[in-house]
C-alpha cells in the first residue's frame, strides 16, 4: 500500500474507532443459497472463473532461479510452472503430448522433463528434444510436440496462469486500479516460508467468505484474536471485481501521536485482498499469507493452498520458530474456529431452514463479493 494511501485509511479507521461504527454498504443483501449447492451454478464456476479467467498461481519465489519448477493441480487442470534459464516464467499444460501422462511432479530444480512413461524429453521451454524410436514418430515433426504452452505473467512479484490455452492477457487491464497499490508491497522481494494443502467440507465461497467481515469476531474469536482487534469495524473499497478489507489492531490509535507524514499504518493492521474470484492475499505484521481457494469435486468441498512469505530468510532457528508460531496462529484460527462452523454451514444450506443467505450493511465485502459472482455468471450465460 503507498504511503499516501495508508494516511487516506488510517484517517478513516480512526474515524471509525472514534464513532465505534464501520464502512456500511447501501442496503442489506439477499443471496439464494443455490450459489453454494447447485451442481449446474458449480459446473458454470468452474468454466468461467477457473478455466477462461487469469488465476494467480504463487508469487515469484515459488520458483527462485532460473531452472525451479512447480506443478499445480489445485483448478483440477494439471499445470507445469517454470522459470526457464533465462528467468522468465512460464506456464504449461503438465501433460506428455504422446500418451498423456503428466512431466513432472511435486516441484524442485530441473534443466528438462522426462516422461514417465515412454521417456519423452521436454525443455524448460517446452519444446520436445527427444523420444526414444525417432524412427517410429519420424513423420510427426517434434516442433509439434511440444508441451502445450499456458499465458502466463509475472508481475509485481506475482505469477499468474490462465488454466485454458489462448493469447496472453493484459494483467495490468485484469488488476485495474489495484494494480499500482499491490506494487508498493514488493511481493517480489518476500521468501516462501511454506505451504499447506487444505481440503474442506464446504463451498469455495465460504471459506472466501470467511475473511471478509468482522463482525464475528467477538463471537468466533473471543479466545484467539478478538483481544488484537477492533470488531465489527474496517474500511472497503472496491476495485472493480477485486476489492480491499483493512481491520485496525488495537495498537491503530497510536497514529494520534504523531503527525501525518510519520504514519506507518501496516504495523496496526490486517490488510485483506481479493483477486477475483478466489485468491486472498493477507498481510498481517511483516508477512503475507496467500489464499489460493477454489471448487472440490462438488459444490460441498474446497480446495485451498495457504502459503506463508516471508521479508527475509527463514535462515535460523530463532526465525523459525517464529514463523511456525505465526503459522499455527493463522491455521489454528481458521481450522479450529472458522471452517468448522463453515462446514455446518454446508450442511445447512441442504435443509429447508433458508432460501437465501443474508448479509447486513455491516459487511459490505460480502455483498459486493456475491454480486459480482451473480452478475459475471450472468453476463457469459
Amino acid at each position: 500500500m503507498q504511503h499516501a494511501e495508508q494516511i487516506n485509511v488510517a484517517k478513516r479507521l480512526l474515524q471509525l474507532v472514534e464513532t465505534t461504527s464501520t464502512e456500511l454498504a447501501d442496503a442489506a443483501y439477499s443471496q439464494s443459497v443455490d450459489e453454494y449447492t447447485s451442481s449446474e451454478v458449480a459446473a458454470r464456476e468452474q468454466q468461467v472463473f477457473f478455466r477462461e479467467q487469469p488465476l494467480c498461481v504463487g508469487l515469484s519465489h515459488d520458483l527462485p532461479a532460473p531452472g525451479t519448477y512447480q506443478t499445480h493441480d489445485l483448478s483440477g487442470v494439471p499445470i507445469l510452472l517454470v522459470r526457464d534459464l533465462t528467468g522468465a516464467f512460464k506456464a504449461f499444460l503438465n501433460v506428455c503430448r504422446h500418451r498423456g501422462a503428466q512431466v513432472a511432479t511435486g516441484c524442485g530444480e530441473a534443466r528438462g522433463f522426462t516422461c514417465p512413461y515412454h521417456a519423452w524429453v521436454y525443455g524448460l521451454n517446452g519444446a520436445l528434444l527427444s523420444r526414444p524410436d525417432e524412427a517410429s514418430f519420424a513423420a510427426l515433426a517434434r516442433e509439434d510436440f511440444g508441451l502445450t504452452a499456458l499465458p502466463a505473467s509475472e508481475r509485481h512479484g506475482m505469477l499468474w496462469v490462465c488454466p485454458t490455452p489462448g493469447p496472453v492477457f493484459d494483467l495490468e487491464q485484469w488488476l485495474g486500479p489495484l494494480d499500482s497499490e499491490l506494487s508498493g508491497y514488493k511481493l517480489e522481494g518476500f521468501h516462501h516460508y511454506t505451504s499447506r494443502d487444505l481440503t474442506r467440507r464446504m463451498n469455495w465461497k465460504l471459506v472466501v467468505d470467511t475473511f471478509l467481515e468482522s463482525y464475528h469476531f467477538a463471537v468466533l474469536h473471543r479466545d484467539s484474536i478478538a483481544s488484537i482487534f477492533y470488531q465489527n469495524l474496517a474500511t472497503f473499497d472496491a476495485y472493480s471485481q477485486h476489492f480491499r478489507l483493512v481491520s485496525p489492531r488495537k495498537s491503530v490509535t497510536q497514529l494520534s501521536q504523531k503527525i501525518e507524514t510519520e504514519w506507518q499504518l501496516l504495523p496496526h493492521v490486517v490488510a485483506i485482498y481479493v483477486l477475483f474470484p478466489g485468491t486472498v492475499i493477507v498481510w498481517q505484521g511483516e508477512q503475507i499469507e496467500l489464499w489460493q481457494i477454489y471448487p472440490g469435486s462438488t459444490p460441498d468441498e474446497a480446495r485451498f493452498r495457504v502459503s506463508l512469505y516471508t521479508p527475509t530468510p527463514a535462515d535460523s532457528e530463532k526465525a523459525r520458530r517464529h514463523w511456525d508460531r505465526n503459522l499455527e496462529l493463522v491455521l489454528h484460527v481458521v481450522e479450529n474456529e472458522d471452517f468448522p462452523v463453515g462446514e455446518r454451514i454446508q450442511q445447512g444450506f441442504h435443509c429447508a431452514a433458508q432460501t437465501h443467505t443474508v448479509f447486513g450493511r455491516n459487511e459490505p465485502a460480502l455483498t459486493h463479493y456475491h454480486r459480482e459472482i451473480t452478475a459475471t455468471l450472468a453476463r457469459a450465460g
